[in-house]
């Protein structure tokens, strides 16, 4: 039986350092950031995932991964051993999802929206992405972001940014939303609001 691959050399210290750079992308809507702690994961989940998870879950969070994740050899094992957390049957029991083709991700609603009591019963969704822009995209506006930005990724269904609109008019309910590619991350939360564009 092969050793997982792996984590952080030294866990406090870069989950810490990805911890900011996490927190600094919600306070931020669509800035663009460099991935601190990157790390070698099992494919097909890109190293930014791979820091995300290490990062944000563990025994007391529940981890789905779409068809590609769970079908990666080895990435199971590596989840399990490095976080502790467990498999979601379902999208509607996670608590962070993770998702590797984006285009087949179907509706956010089928992932836990919170309630009106406990918003933050909500899932966190991390999209792999090939490229993260500011340059074009749709325009977005809300705490965090000064007055407007525009933001792009790709690849994402066509109707990814309607289903963030919906999103945002569920306030405070709604999930966030993290894009990784292979060295930055960016992140929607589920107050921005979805402009021209979408």
């Amino acid at each position: 039986m092969t050793a997982p691959l792996a984590g952080f050399s030294d866990m406090a210290i870069q989950s810490q350092s990805g911890f900011r750079t996490l927190m600094n992308a919600m306070a931020r809507p669509a800035t663009i950031l460099r991935a601190p702690e990157p790390l070698r994961a099992p494919a097909p989940m890109n190293p930014v995932a791979a820091m995300i998870a290490l990062t944000l879950c563990d025994y007391d969070t529940m981890i789905w991964l779409d068809h590609g994740l769970m079908n990666g050899e080895g990435l199971t094992s590596f989840l399990r051993f490095h976080t502790g957390a467990p498999l979601a049957k379902s999208q509607a029991e996670a608590d962070f999802a993770f998702i590797a083709n984006p285009r087949k991700m179907g509706d956010i609603a089928a992932f836990p929206l919170g309630t009106d009591a406990y918003p933050d019963r909500s899932a966190t969704l991390v999209l792999q992405v090939e490229a993260l822009t500011n340059a074009t995209g749709v325009v977005l506006s809300g705490p965090g972001i000064k007055d407007k930005t525009r933001f792009g990724a790709a690849p994402l269904p066509e109707n990814f940014w309607p289903m963030m609109r919906a999103n945002a008019a569920r306030y405070p309910r709604g999930i966030d939303v993290i894009f990784c590619s292979m060295t930055e991350l960016a992140a929607i939360p589920r107050s921005t609001h979805v402009g021209e564009g979408a």
